[in-house]
């Protein structure tokens, strides 16, 4: 009677054991195709940036939201709302943008803005989450603690 049982539980754990391989395999073979490149950022995405400004500027909280564009071929563009310290600086746009992506969908973006008597450059490093459907991202600036994020529209 004991070995009429052990059989049953034998096939099942062995049909388990190969299940379980064959997911994993897969799971394995679609992680190794999520490739990025500048081509995976194209189109607008809305994205909210918060954090604070410690040196290097004006000093305080600072928190916008607006739309990044990418063209999918490394040029980039921002139009954002930006309140800073409690004012509120609407409409802001970039002058110029440029964007990388490596394999491991990681990169860095540099917008040059206007700012009171000239110009800066925001950098940023970013990761693709979702396939291209959204951005995590830091400011890496000096004297910059901000994160955000970006959506496809």
């Amino acid at each position: 009677m004991k070995r009429g049982i052990r059989n049953p539980l034998r096939i099942f754990a062995t049909i388990l054991a190969v299940a379980a391989g064959i997911c994993l395999t897969s799971l394995g073979a679609f992680a190794q195709d999520d490739v990025c490149s500048v081509a995976t950022l194209r189109g607008s995405y809305g994205a909210q940036t918060t954090g604070s400004i410690v040196a290097f500027g004006p000093i305080g909280p600072v928190v916008d939201t607006g739309i990044i564009r990418f063209d999918g071929v490394g040029g980039a563009s921002q139009t954002t709302t930006l309140s800073l310290n409690g004012s509120i600086v609407p409409n802001r746009s970039s002058l110029t943008g440029v964007y990388t992506v490596n394999p491991d969908c990681t990169g860095d973006m540099a917008l040059v803005l206007p700012v009171p008597g000239g110009t800066t450059t925001s950098t940023s490093h970013f990761v693709i989450v979702d396939h291209g459907k959204e951005i995590r991202l830091v400011v890496t600036g000096a004297g910059r603690v901000l994160a955000g994020n970006a959506k496809k529209q």
